[in-house]
C-alpha cells in the first residue's frame, strides 16, 4: 500500500454579527454543510404587515376571488336582453307617434237684420226681433283756433286824434271833412268829420285858444304815416293871419298805416275750419258716452247724426286777421245695447242660414249696429245689425281618425286631397322609418286650424 499523507483542515471564520458582548475566542467546531432552503413565495397580493401581538390572519383571505368568464358573459347578455325587452315593449306601447295639421277653408258670410229697441223690453224676443235698450245723449261746445290762409294785398291809412287849436279870434270856426293838416315831418292827413273849433275864451284876464279834438286819416296808405307825436299846420290857411293862428297837436302815435300782401280769411278757411270743429265735437261726444259705458254694453254709433245746435267764426271772409275761431255748439242722441244681447240675436238668425254641415267660429262673429230711426222722448228706436262670420264645412276628427288607421302615408295624403273642405294637411311621424299610421287612435293627433 501506498502511503498517504494527511493534512489538518481548518475551516474559514465565521463572520458574526456586531453585538454588544465581548468578543470571544472562536472555538473550533465540525465543518457543516450548509443546508439548503427552500425560495420563499411572493405572495400575488401584498400583505399587511402583522402588528405586535395581534394574530397573523390566513393571506388567502385576503385575495378577491374572480368571476369566471362565462358566468360574466351571461350576466351582461342577461341584462342588455332585459332592457332590449323592455325597450321594445315600450315602443311598441307608444310608437309609432303620428301628429296630423289640417287647414280647413273658411267663407265670410255677411248679413243684415232689422231689431227694435225699447226701454220697455226687458230681455231678448227672437220671434219679434226686440232688443232691450237705453236711449243716451250729450251736448257739448267747443271753440277751435285757425290760421288765416288767404293772402291780399292790403292798403292801410293810419289815423290818430288831433287837438285843434283857435288862437285867432274869439269866433268859432267850422272846419269842414276833409280839411288838411300837415305834420312838422310833412305827412298830410285829413279830417274825418266836419268840426266846429271854439273861438278864445278870457280866463283870468287873459284870452286862452279854443280846442276841439278831431280824427285824422293819413292821405295815403302805408307804414309811413305811423307817425309818433308832432305838431300840425292847415294848408288852407296859408297866405293868411289865420294860419299861425289855427294849428293842431297830437299827443299819441298815428297808428293802422300798412301796404304790402297780408293774411286774410278765405271762404275755404272757414270750411275747413267748420268740418274740423264738428268732426272734434263729435269725437269728443261719443268719448263722453263712451266712458259712461259699463263693461258688456256697446254704443250704436253708425248713421247717428250730430244736431248742430250753434256754430260760426269769428271772422268773416276776407278779413286781415293771422288767427280766428271757429265754435259749435252740439248734441247727440243714439242708443245703447248689451253685447251679449246682440250675440244671442245673431247666432239664432245665423243659425237658420247654416246648412247641416256648415259650422260658424264665434270668434269671427262680428256685429255693427247702425241706427235708423229714435224717438228719444219714447227712449225708443229700430237698428240694423249688419253681421259677418266665419264659416266652414265641419270635420269629424274621430271618424276621420278611423278612417286614415292604418293607411300609408301616401294613402293618407291622397285622402285629404278629396277632402273639398280641406286646405292643406301635414303629417309627421315618429320615427320616420314608420310608413303606415297605427292602428290605435290614441297614437294619432289631428290638429284642426283654419285659413
Amino acid at each position: 500500500m501506498e502511503d498517504k499523507k494527511f493534512f489538518d483542515i481548518i475551516p474559514p471564520e465565521r463572520v458574526k454579527e456586531p453585538s454588544g458582548e465581548p468578543e470571544k475566542k472562536a472555538e473550533s467546531k465540525p465543518v457543516r454543510k450548509p443546508e439548503k432552503r427552500p425560495a420563499p413565495i411572493k405572495p400575488s397580493v401584498p400583505i399587511p404587515p402583522v402588528a405586535v401581538g395581534e394574530e397573523e390572519t390566513d393571506s388567502s383571505d385576503l385575495i378577491p376571488r374572480k368571476i369566471s368568464w362565462p358566468r360574466a358573459k351571461v350576466l351582461t347578455f342577461s341584462t342588455a336582453l332585459i332592457f332590449l325587452i323592455s325597450m321594445g315593449g315600450l315602443a311598441y306601447l307608444k310608437l309609432p307617434i303620428v301628429t296630423i295639421d289640417v287647414w280647413l277653408k273658411t267663407e265670410n258670410l255677411t248679413f243684415t237684420i232689422p231689431a227694435e229697441v225699447s226701454k220697455e223690453v226687458k230681455s231678448v224676443n227672437l220671434e219679434r226681433g226686440l232688443l232691450p235698450g237705453k236711449v243716451v245723449s250729450e251736448e257739448q261746445f267747443l271753440s277751435q283756433e285757425f290760421s288765416s290762409m288767404g293772402k291780399a294785398v292790403r292798403e292801410e291809412r293810419a289815423e290818430g286824434i288831433i287837438r285843434i287849436f283857435n288862437d285867432y279870434s274869439t269866433t268859432s270856426q267850422s272846419l269842414v271833412a276833409t280839411t288838411r293838416f300837415v305834420s312838422s315831418e310833412g305827412k298830410l292827413f285829413r279830417l274825418v268829420e266836419r268840426v266846429m273849433v271854439p273861438g278864445q275864451t278870457l280866463e283870468k284876464g287873459k284870452l286862452v285858444p279854443g280846442t276841439v279834438d278831431a280824427l285824422v286819416r293819413a292821405d295815403a296808405p302805408g307804414q309811413d304815416y305811423n307817425i309818433g307825436t308832432s305838431s300840425f299846420s292847415i294848408p288852407g290857411f296859408a297866405g293868411t293871419p289865420k294860419y299861425t293862428s289855427f294849428y293842431a297837436k297830437s299827443f299819441s302815435a298815428m297808428k293802422g298805416g300798412f301796404k304790402g300782401e297780408t293774411a286774410i280769411v278765405s271762404a275755404e278757411d272757414l270750411e275747413k275750419a267748420g268740418q274740423t270743429t264738428r268732426a272734434k265735437i263729435t269725437e269728443k261726444i261719443n268719448n263722453i258716452l263712451k266712458n259712461r259705458m259699463l263693461p258688456g254694453l256697446l254704443l250704436v254709433e253708425q248713421d247717428v247724426p250730430l244736431n248742430i245746435l250753434e256754430q260760426g267764426p269769428t271772422a268773416k271772409v276776407g278779413e286781415a286777421v293771422k288767427n280766428f275761431n271757429y265754435q259749435v255748439r252740439a248734441r247727440k242722441e243714439t242708443i245703447l245695447l248689451s253685447e251679449d244681447d246682440l250675440k244671442v240675436l245673431a247666432q239664432a238668425s245665423l243659425v237658420s242660414r247654416l246648412s247641416e254641415d256648415q259650422r260658424f267660429l264665434p270668434e269671427s262673429l262680428k256685429i255693427n249696429p247702425a241706427l235708423v230711426s229714435l224717438e228719444a222722448a219714447d227712449e225708443k228706436g229700430q237698428v240694423s245689425l249688419q253681421i259677418s262670420v266665419k264659416v266652414y264645412n265641419n270635420l269629424e276628427s274621430e271618424a276621420l281618425k278611423k278612417q286614415l288607421s292604418g293607411k300609408s302615408i301616401q294613402e293618407v295624403q291622397r285622402s285629404f286631397q278629396d277632402l273639398s273642405q280641406v286646405s292643406q294637411a301635414k303629417i309627421k311621424i315618429f320615427p320616420s322609418f314608420f310608413k303606415n299610421l297605427p292602428r290605435d287612435l290614441d297614437k294619432i293627433e289631428l290638429k284642426i286650424s283654419f285659413e
